[in-house]
């Protein structure tokens, strides 16, 4: 997909940078969001000395410079990357992310979203639960919450909608679904998706980072929760 850099001012210290398609919009996809990450690492690693902070999300960078050093305009045009830089440096760059593999517990006393799940699929629950585990997912950004990674993308057969009604107190290691997304809750929390099942521990995940779930049963669940201290 061909994509352009748009910039546009956040804050009297921070401008957004924004990877756009020919129509102008901002797209969803891995591959945009991996050009952005690439292109974090490279405006770090060339620009270091005026950027205060670089925070990534789907489609864009929202960069915090040094107001005291530096105005709007001169940071802006200083930052402006060679046409050719994702080509330069995306394979560096994009390969840094740590990959991960999160053990999880589909059984239905953790899951109480996931018969509705399958039935929404038109899928057995066996089914879903090998469908939400074939994909290496992709950490797209981090937000709603400290340590809540969102990330993609959710195999197609096994989208479901957020729930219309959220809850008030959704459990800690709470794995849920959402559409396209995926996510762990890394504390108790209020949320709207779709709860599959639970995890034991919750490693610390950055934008960029790869994920794989692994099924443990119940036993395991519960023998190492106990081990970890969740028990």
């Amino acid at each position: 997909m061909s994509t352009r850099i748009q910039m546009s001012t956040a804050a009297e210290n921070a401008v957004m940078l924004s990877l756009v398609d020919e129509q102008g919009n901002s797209p969803l996809s891995i591959d945009c969001n991996e050009q952005l990450h690439a292109l974090a690492g490279w405006l770090l690693d060339q620009h270091h000395d005026c950027i205060v902070e670089v925070v990534p999300s789907y489609a864009s960078l929202l960069i915090y410079y040094d107001a005291m050093n530096v105005d709007e305009a001169t940071f802006v045009a200083r930052i402006q990357p060679p046409s050719d830089w994702y080509q330069q440096d995306s394979q560096t760059t994009v390969s840094s992310g740590t990959e991960h593999s999160i053990q999880v517990c589909y059984d239905l006393a953790v899951a109480p979203d996931l018969e509705r799940v399958a039935q929404h699929a038109g899928l057995t629950v066996d089914e879903v639960i090998t469908q939400h585990q074939q994909p290496q997912y992709h950490v797209y950004a981090l937000g709603f919450a400290p340590g809540f990674a969102y990330l993609g993308d959710v195999p197609t057969a096994i989208r479901c909608p957020r729930l219309k009604t959220p809850r008030q107190k959704v459990p800690a290691l709470s794995v849920a679904i959402a559409n396209q997304q995926t996510s762990v809750y890394p504390t108790e929390s209020p949320g709207g998706w779709n709860l599959i099942g639970q995890v034991v521990a919750l490693p610390q995940l950055k934008a960029g980072d790869k994920v794989r779930f692994v099924a443990i049963d119940l036993k395991t669940f519960n023998r190492l929760r106990q081990e970890v201290g969740h028990g």
